[in-house]
């Protein structure tokens, strides 16, 4: 080699680069997802609401945790933690859609976090090029999300007196008053759930809630009933959420949708969270309750633009409001109309 210019010395530094190189890209090919999975949620953490970083645990959550010695069932995204990032073809993610037995709300929303996920991965440069091309984007795959459809579920008038009465033999009480106050208060699920103590001003009877919209959050007055409810969690509180759990890593109650759907089994209805906010809308029609008002306790944006430029309800108006709600919903309570 040397009568032709070529320094052998040079030529195996060369050979053993390309062979590191090689080691290396094989290295990376056997990089499965939940390999990289922590290192995306600590990455992107600081740039999501607390409520959609609790999406990515709850979703992924799965198998044997030694930490609370529990055993959690298989969520859509742990199903995908032992491939690797490239063996997720679209055939691969077009099963996994198939076979999951979630609710369509709950699979269209791994999809999305996952799709995330995978396009973080390639264009990361340790990750990039890994996931086959064409896969979680591709149109096979996109049409194994499930639609989510319109609902519609709503407590009717008639329906008040039975639910409460079910809701009040709940054993987990700190559920039980969940459900009552997303009724008379319109809140949305993670709104109440993620409440503290301290959001809460008993003194002048309002509570300061995380809205979804508003990164301020908004105010809302607090009713004599609900106001009544709260205070008695407090009493045996010893957590700074007013929901809390000790099961769930957030420190807050997660998914109230096992004891709400026992409840509608037993009287054959059907009722989910969010059906409760629009049973909120739906009833106060009944009561002649002030749209403007609720809404802006709700937290829906006002529609027309005197609403949105030129009405402030100053707290003492709209505490007026939702107390007359609130009363008019205990007297079909008290009288069971049917």
């Amino acid at each position: 080699m040397c009568h032709k210019g070529i320094d052998p010395l040079i030529e195996r530094k060369k050979a053993l680069a390309d062979n590191k190189e090689l080691l290396k890209q094989e290295k990376r090919k056997t990089i499965k997802f939940k390999d990289v999975w922590f290192e995306y949620l600590k990455a992107r953490q600081p740039n999501w609401r607390p409520r959609s970083y609790q999406d990515h645990i709850e979703l992924s959550r799965g198998g044997y945790d030694p930490e609370k010695n529990s055993v959690y069932t298989s969520q859509p995204i742990f199903q995908l933690f032992e491939y690797k990032l490239s063996e997720l073809t679209a055939d691969v993610l077009c099963d996994w859609l198939d076979h999951n037995d979630f609710r369509p709300t709950t699979s269209a929303k791994a999809y999305r976090l996952t799709r995330a996920f995978l396009n973080w991965c390639d264009e990361h440069e340790d990750y990039e090029n890994l996931v086959p091309p064409k896969s979680y984007n591709s149109k096979k795959v996109k049409d194994k999300i499930p639609s989510p459809k319109a609902k519609n579920d709503c407590l009717m008038k008639q329906h008040l007196k039975p639910w409460f009465e079910e809701v009040n033999k709940l054993t987990n009480r700190k559920i039980a008053i969940f459900l009552i106050c997303s009724l008379i208060t319109g809140c949305r699920k993670n709104e109440l759930l993620s409440l503290k103590w301290t959001d809460v001003d008993f003194r002048w009877k309002t509570a300061k809630v995380r809205d979804k919209i508003e990164d301020e959050g908004r105010l809302i007055p607090l009713t004599t009933y609900v106001e009544s409810l709260l205070l008695e969690l407090k009493k045996n509180s010893d957590s700074k959420f007013i929901f809390s759990s000790k099961d769930a890593e957030c420190g807050h109650i997660v998914n109230p949708y096992d004891s709400l759907e026992k409840i509608c089994k037993k009287l054959n209805i059907e009722l989910t969270p969010h059906g409760l906010r629009r049973s909120y809308k739906t009833l106060a029609i009944w009561a002649k309750i002030n749209e403007g008002s609720l809404a802006q306790i709700s937290g829906h944006k006002p529609s027309a633009l005197v609403e949105r430029h030129y009405i402030v309800r100053p707290m003492d108006m709209l505490r007026e409001t939702l107390q007359e709600y609130e009363d008019w919903i205990l007297q079909q309570v008290r009288n069971g109309i049917n």
